[in-house]
């Protein structure tokens, strides 16, 4: 025992003697706390307020805003809780397929195939893939929506189990394609609306039309945008169409709130394209860039002088936006390209605006071809230009809304960044855009229109909730505004699309979708 005392006093004697001495001068080590992470919050699930909401919510509302009465938004919201998974499904699955603008032929059997069987009746082809679905109920007014269908040429960056891996031509080049836009939420909330309306329609009284349409938002060139189809169709004239909703998600609105632009709903979109011409001659080549005049330089350039013009000539409340979006030009790395093409959009909302940035693009390019001694081809397309809701239709809308989604659920609207083609319709009939919210304070969502876009899957709950709302207390509402229907100014719809452009033919093989015969 004595010994094992002696042998662990030697042990700790020499350990404490083999310690390096500790630095007088050394630097004293700061030892900081790592900040803990943020726990993150789960945000509750959408509940509407019908009429359990306190009295005091609507306390200090206009009279205009006050909450409309309804004997089937309860028991709507019964079986919008029931079906909820099932129209997220249906978002998911169309999510995972999308088709490119006049395109969208799978996608339109596939939403026909829905419909059918539940007793819409299928009116079409509208265009070359669209076609309109009615519910036929009793005597009363006609309510429309419009639903895009159309995917944009953008690879989906999500990683999400259910993204997108579809392809496609676009301008030629094999692109990803993806709902960018989100129509695959619209669309979702439209066929789960169309659901709920079949298991009211006893309660119906008038006749609602579901229009599912091509090419909404980015066209190909040459290629014309799909409410001018749905307009030469004259089926909106024929089914007595008086006044027409869209639902578009818009990610800088939280879910379960619905924005109410005022003034330009969206911002109109005119694209230009810049043909630089470079030396064409035997003598130009990498080897001597003097001798030849290189428009991948220019193209630099011009590039960086366009990216100033907003800034530079456009106060901050005008909104003018200006995108690059495709640059060409070469054929090999060693030797000097015999051209280059610059082509992009740019969106203003006061049409003086959108004069003012075609005059400055041409001049600046013409700038940029006379320093560097060569020519330039500068050429606008007029695109989606901006649109004013309808005034007494959004203010009818409002108590509907409140009554849907609270006081605090309806908001001001912003502009749209990518605006579509529903300004077209403001000409014929009554129309009214609604935004509805799909965003997440604890999660980002990425913007509308590009890869990283993730609309919360709860927009499709609330979205069926507000659509289901107003369409009802439009029908049955007897104060609500009276609209003439438009008037039947084209040729009806044939067998066939209406002419736009070569090639407007369905692929071999395939065939419109089923039921899709002319209103008698």
């Amino acid at each position: 025992m004595k010994t094992l005392v002696v042998a662990c006093l030697s042990m700790f004697l020499c350990n404490l003697a083999c310690e390096t001495p500790p630095d007088p001068y050394a630097r004293p080590v700061r030892r900081e706390a790592k900040p803990e992470a943020e726990p993150v919050v789960e945000e509750a699930p959408f509940v509407p307020p019908l009429e359990t909401a306190p009295p005091e919510e609507n306390e200090g509302l206009p009279e205009y805003m006050r909450p409309r009465d309804s004997r089937f938004s309860k028991k709507m919201w019964k079986q919008i809780e029931t079906s909820g998974d099932e129209f997220i499904a249906l978002r998911r699955n169309l999510h995972m397929v999308p088709e490119l603008s006049h395109r969208e032929v799978n996608t339109s059997r596939s939403l026909a195939q829905q419909l059918e069987p539940l007793g819409y009746k299928l009116v079409g082809p509208v265009g070359l893939t669209g076609f309109a679905a009615v519910l036929e109920g009793g005597p009363g007014p006609t309510v429309g929506v419009v639903v895009g269908m159309d995917g944009a040429p953008v690879g989906e960056t999500t990683r999400l189990p259910y993204a997108s891996r579809a392809e496609g031509y676009w301008d030629g080049r094999k692109v990803s394609v993806s709902h960018a836009h989100g129509h695959d939420v619209e669309m979702a909330v439209a066929v789960g609306t169309a659901k709920l309306l079949v298991s009211m329609k006893e309660n119906v009284p008038g006749r609602v039309v579901f229009i599912f349409q091509p090419g909404s938002t980015r066209l190909q060139a040459g290629e014309g945008p799909g409410a001018q189809d749905v307009l030469a169709s004259g089926v909106l004239s024929r089914l007595g169409v008086e006044v027409l909703f869209q639902m578009p998600v818009d990610p800088g609105l939280p879910v379960g709130r619905v924005g109410v632009p005022t003034g330009a709903v969206s911002g109109g979109l005119t694209r230009f394209k810049v043909v630089i011409q470079g030396t064409q001659n035997r003598i130009c080549s990498g080897t001597v860039p003097w001798k030849c005049v290189d428009p991948i330089a220019v193209a630099a350039h011009l590039v960086q002088e366009l990216l100033l013009l907003p800034s530079r000539h456009f106060g901050p409340n005008r909104q003018v936006v200006l995108n690059i979006g495709r640059i060409e030009g070469g054929d090999a790395d060693h030797t000097v390209a015999a051209g280059a093409t610059v082509m992009g959009t740019f969106r203003w909302l006061v049409p003086t605006d959108m004069n003012r940035m075609q005059q400055l693009i041409s001049r600046v390019a013409d700038g940029a071809a006379k320093i560097a001694g060569t020519s330039v081809n500068t050429s606008f397309e007029k695109g989606p230009q901006h649109q004013v809701g309808n005034t007494a239709v959004l203010m009818w809308a409002l108590p509907t809304l409140v009554r849907s989604l609270g006081r605090r659920g309806v908001m001001p609207g912003d502009p749209l960044s990518e605006p579509g083609d529903f300004s077209m319709y403001q000409k014929h009939l009554a129309t009214a855009m609604l935004l509805l919210g799909c965003g997440r304070s604890s999660r980002d969502g990425g913007r509308r229109g590009e890869g990283s876009f993730s609309p919360d899957e709860e927009t499709v709950v609330v979205g069926v909730h507000v659509l289901s709302n107003l369409i009802m207390d439009y029908l049955h509402d007897t104060g609500r505004p009276k609209f003439a229907p438009p008037k039947n100014e084209a040729a009806p719809a044939t067998d066939g699309p209406p002419a736009r452009s070569p090639g407007n033919t369905l692929p071999p093989g395939v065939t419109p979708p089923a039921g899709n015969t002319e209103l008698k």
